[in-house]
């Protein structure tokens, strides 16, 4: 029996010609998305190690309208269906879907297959395993394993060799380095306390190559939010996989996450990040004998911006649920007390909404998705851009207004005894054998303002109708939000905005509730006292001080 054989053996597969079946067919778009994409072919060629000849490696760009909900949503039936040539038969006509290893076991074997290239069974196992195992931490709400998935549908096979790596590091979500990252990187990087360091020893030269194609240099500090965690995913990806492909692949993969480092303005130069890129990749190109000519280099980058579009789709989608579901979803890997689903403080998520709120306020759409030396693509990434900005706009609207409300609890909370878990005044989050009394039950939908008021009404629903998924630290609609917003507008909200604060303290608590009409706050506060039993009294206390404001 052959390593293969074993290896399909091992996964409960019946023989190898099921398991390379299985392996080559996860990864492949569906007939009906291909349709949909207007492709332009690059050849791009490629070296494969061992080989006597460099083969062509044929580069799709993707130019027309893709599926945006599937693609956003990240539910392809390549990776997720149980439809049988997607599954492993287990008796009868029982299947299951593969488990998420055997997927990224079976999607390195075919890009590996398709550049020409092998790899030991040991040796996809280890990168599975790592891969796994560091996108699989507590920390990873949203770049988790399937968010690798997501970024891979469509993509070509050195695109995909590089999205199962780009975001394998985390570094200050996940706390540092695991214990099998740090045994691959440790040669890399000095850590001096919450400070990470390029060492100013002398690198190998895959490592050095990486440096350069970032454009870093020995002994510089590496910034979170500047490239650390792409530059170290990078180095971790191109350890694993130098001794299978040739440089000239191993360059065009650095260079994809490196094109996955977020939201760069052009530099003092006025050069966009595609276009520096493009830069130290020439420069790389002869510093390491990567024999690419100017139409392949041309190719490399516009493979990388392509990438890193796909690692931000989610900012096109059409669909606004869409979109802030994705964004709920990163709020507990930027905020550790929300990974507690069950016990978080109020100021816990005002805080974290107000952070979240803070970051689309200067977002700027034009710098989310980039172009590179072609006018139709550029075209298409404006259009992005115009969607992007529509979400943005949405999104900022949305965070504030739930943000108005947490913080009209909190101040609440402040005013009557302090600080308290989020459940002690809305109730607890659903779960599965108890729901208990809410703030949703209490507050209703039979409401209207008491005269007119200009608001956005897609954020109302939104607010009304909930986010697209569930999350697990809070529910989908906002139902005192809603009530708020309708009550008070635009302008209301603004008004309302100047006293969210954190930490909450008497002052803004007071400000912020003389901002609300009376009547709305004393709803608010008897709904809280049926929740709240233990502060009841202060509750009422607090109630007949804005019954002498009606």
């Amino acid at each position: 029996m052959g390593d293969d054989e074993r290896f399909a053996k091992s996964l409960g597969l019946f023989n190898l010609a099921e398991w390379k079946s299985a392996s080559t067919s996860m990864f492949r778009e569906e007939d009906a998305l291909k349709e949909e994409e207007i492709v332009q072919q690059n050849r791009i060629s490629l070296g494969t190690r061992g080989g006597n000849s460099r083969r062509s490696l044929r580069f799709s760009v993707f130019r027309g309208a893709l599926r945006e909900h599937q693609r956003f949503q990240g539910i392809s039936e390549n990776f997720l269906s149980n439809k049988k040539n997607n599954s492993i038969k287990i008796s009868g006509n029982l299947f299951r879907g593969k488990t998420r290893i055997q997927m990224l076991v079976g999607g390195l074997v075919e890009c590996l297959d398709d550049l020409g290239c092998t790899a030991t069974d040991q040796q996809l196992e280890k990168w599975a395993c790592l891969i796994y195992e560091s996108m699989s931490a507590p920390s990873r709400t949203f770049h988790s394993v399937q968010h690798v998935f997501d970024v891979a549908v469509g993509a070509d096979s050195v695109q995909k060799l590089a999205a199962f790596f780009h975001d394998i590091i985390y570094y200050s979500i996940d706390g540092g380095l695991s214990e099998g990252q740090s045994k691959i990187l440790k040669d890399i990087i000095n850590e001096e306390g919450d400070e990470v360091y390029i060492t100013k020893e002398k690198m190998d030269t895959t490592i050095s190559m990486v440096m350069d194609i970032f454009g870093f240099t020995p002994g510089m500090r590496l910034d979170k939010f500047k490239g650390l965690n792409e530059f170290l995913s990078a180095c971790l990806a191109l350890r694993c996989y130098e001794n299978n492909l040739d440089p000239e692949i191993l360059a065009a993969i650095a260079a994809c996450i490196e094109a996955t480092i977020p939201f760069r303005k052009p530099d003092s130069k006025g050069r966009t990040p595609a276009e520096v890129l493009f830069q130290r990749i020439k420069k790389a190109n002869c510093d390491y004998n990567l024999e690419l000519n100017e139409d392949e280099l041309i190719g490399v980058i516009q493979r990388a911006v392509d990438l890193g579009n796909r690692d931000l789709a989610n900012f096109s989608t059409p669909e606004h649920a869409v979109f802030l579901s994705m964004t709920w979803n990163l709020l507990p890997e930027s905020n550790i007390s929300l990974r507690n689903t069950t016990a978080f403080r109020i100021s816990d998520f005002a805080f974290a909404l107000k952070k979240m709120a803070g970051f689309f306020e200067v977002l700027d759409p034009t710098v989310i998705f980039m172009s590179f030396g072609d006018e139709a693509h550029l075209q298409r990434v404006e259009e992005k851009t115009e969607k992007a900005r529509k979400n943005i706009q949405i999104a900022m609207k949305y965070m504030r207004c739930k943000g108005m409300a947490i913080s009209v609890v909190a101040a609440i909370a402040q005013l009557t005894g302090g600080d308290a878990p989020l459940a002690l005044f809305l109730g607890d989050l659903p779960e599965q054998h108890h729901t208990s009394i809410s703030i949703d039950d209490l507050i209703g939908t039979d409401y209207e303002a008491d005269g007119p008021v200009e608001l956005d009404e897609v954020v109302l629903q939104l607010l009304k109708n909930g986010r697209e998924s569930e999350s697990k630290f809070d529910i989908k609609n906002s139902p005192l939000a809603a009530y708020l917003y309708t009550l008070m507008g635009d302008k209301g909200l603004e008004e309302c905005y100047k006293h969210v604060v954190h930490p909450m303290n008497d002052e803004h608590s007071k400000k912020l509730l003389d901002e609300i009409p009376a009547c709305a706050v004393i709803k608010i506060l008897d709904t809280s006292a049926q929740i709240a039993v233990t502060r009841a009294a202060a509750l009422n206390m607090l109630r007949l001080q804005y019954e002498e404001k009606i």
